[in-house]
C-alpha cells in the first residue's frame, strides 16, 4: 500500500518532469502551468499546492538540475592510482554531463534565463561553478608529488575549459550536443594536456 507521503512524492517529481519538458518546449515566458498540469495529469491546483507559482517551479528545476550535473563529479583522488587514469576519470565524468541531451538542452534554458535576469545570474554564480572537484584532485595530486603545481584552482579552470570549451559553451549557445566519440577525443587531449603541463 503506497503511504500518502510517497504518493505526494510521486506527483512532485510528475510535475517536476511535466515542467521540464514545457520550459525546454515553450521557454520560462511561454510556458504554461494549465499545460504543465495536463502533462503531468495532475490538477492545476495540484500544481500550486507542490508549488506556489510558476517561478518557484523553475527555481526547484534549477537547484535539481545543478544537484544533478554535480553528483557525477563526486571523484577523489587515490593514492594508489595513476594520476594520468584519474583525470580520465575526472573528465569522463564531466563528458557523461556534457554528452547527455536531456542535461545540456535543460542547461541551455536555464543559462538564458540567467543571462536575461540578473536576479538567477546572482543566485547561480556559485552553483554553476563546478571547479572543486577538478581543484581537489589537482591539490591531493600536487601534495602527494605526482603533478607539480601551484595553484589548483587555476589549473582546474585551464583543465574545464579545456572541456567547456569544445563540448559546454557550443551547446548552450546553440550547437548540438556532442557524441560520445567527439567527447572521447576532448577528453584525451585535454588530458594529455594537462599531464604535458603539470606532470612530475
Amino acid at each position: 500500500m503506497v503511504n500518502c507521503s510517497e504518493y505526494s512524492a510521486g506527483k512532485n517529481a510528475r510535475i517536476i518532469e511535466a515542467a521540464n519538458a514545457e520550459f525546454l518546449e515553450n521557454g520560462f515566458a511561454e510556458a504554461s502551468m494549465d499545460r504543465i498540469s495536463a502533462r503531468a495529469e495532475v490538477s492545476k491546483r495540484t500544481v500550486y499546492k507542490h508549488f506556489e507559482s510558476k517561478e518557484n517551479l523553475f527555481r526547484e528545476l534549477i537547484q535539481r538540475h545543478w544537484a544533478k550535473c554535480t553528483a557525477p563529479l563526486m571523484v577523489h583522488y587515490d593514492k594508489s592510482r595513476g594520476i594520468r587514469d584519474q583525470l580520465m576519470d575526472l573528465a569522463k565524468a564531466e563528458g557523461q554531463i556534457m554528452t547527455s541531451e536531456e542535461v545540456m538542452l535543460t542547461t541551455r534554458l536555464i543559462m538564458s534565463e540567467i543571462q536575461r535576469r540578473p536576479d538567477l545570474a546572482e543566485e547561480n554564480t556559485e552553483k554553476t561553478d563546478f571547479t572543486a572537484a577538478f581543484a581537489e584532485m589537482l591539490k591531493d595530486a600536487a601534495e602527494d608529488g605526482k603533478l607539480k603545481l601551484s595553484d589548483p584552482k587555476a589549473a582546474a579552470d585551464e583543465f574545464l575549459a579545456l572541456l567547456k570549451g569544445q563540448a559546454f559553451w557550443p551547446v548552450v549557445f546553440g550547437a548540438p550536443v556532442v557524441g560520445q566519440t567527439e567527447m572521447a577525443r576532448i577528453i584525451e587531449s585535454a588530458v594529455d594536456m594537462m599531464m604535458s603541463r603539470y606532470a612530475t
